[in-house]
């Protein structure tokens, strides 16, 4: 990478031959464009690549909570990036080429907002789970009554996603989930997670188990 220093080019934008322009913190830059391998890629870089498909396209359901969830990124990453790279490298089973993802290692969001209490799941007749916890101790730091309540259910039978976004709050202690009548016989697998009323600050999600639909 060069600088150009108003000489004969003086500052250009945009490719020209091998090279392209552009300007970039207050200053003209010449870069040369990025030769294409003709090199397979190993089986190291093939099993990487499997990996990060993997949670991209599952994760890719949850946008809307995945950008609230990992909002506290490195400032060089997007927040789907960052959750893709936790999960790729924390909630991904299996061997090549037959990856799998660990659901009750799948994290939503990662965050310091106190984590709901006594978390439970119980199924209901009529495709329905009771979400339920606990009021959290007095004095809890980074807990609030306000703090809004997301659920999200992933039907692995189906490969769908419902998601519940900030549908109760941490003072109202429980929240009956309506799914659709033909999950019933289906698995499904829970999560939920906190956001202050601000959405400027998150509990890291939890995982509420493993459960088949009645």
């Amino acid at each position: 990478m060069g600088k150009l220093s108003r000489g004969f080019l003086g500052g250009f934008q945009g490719q020209l031959g091998t090279a392209y322009g552009c300007f970039w913190r207050l200053m003209d830059l010449i870069k040369a464009m990025p030769r294409k391998s003709n090199k397979p890629p190993t089986a190291k870089q093939l099993n990487v690549q499997l990996r990060w498909a993997l949670i991209t396209d599952f994760l890719g359901w949850l946008a809307p909570v995945i950008k609230v969830g990992y909002q506290n990124k490195p400032s060089n990453q997007s927040a789907m990036n960052a959750a893709v790279s936790f999960n790729v490298k924390n909630a991904v089973t299996g061997v090549a080429p037959n990856y799998m993802i660990d659901f009750t290692k799948l994290q939503l969001s990662e965050g310091v907002l106190e984590e709901a209490s006594g978390y439970t799941v119980a199924t209901a007749i009529g495709s329905k789970l009771e979400v339920s916890w606990l009021a959290s101790a007095a004095g809890a730091v980074n807990s609030y009554v306000t703090d809004k309540v997301s659920i999200m259910v992933y039907n692995l039978d189906k490969h769908k996603f419902v998601m519940l976004k900030d549908v109760a709050t941490r003072d109202d202690l429980e929240y009956s989930v309506q799914l659709p009548l033909d999950y019933s016989g289906d698995t499904v697998h829970c999560y939920l997670t906190l956001t202050r009323d601000d959405d400027k600050m998150v509990s890291t999600s939890q995982y509420g188990g493993s459960y088949t639909i009645i």
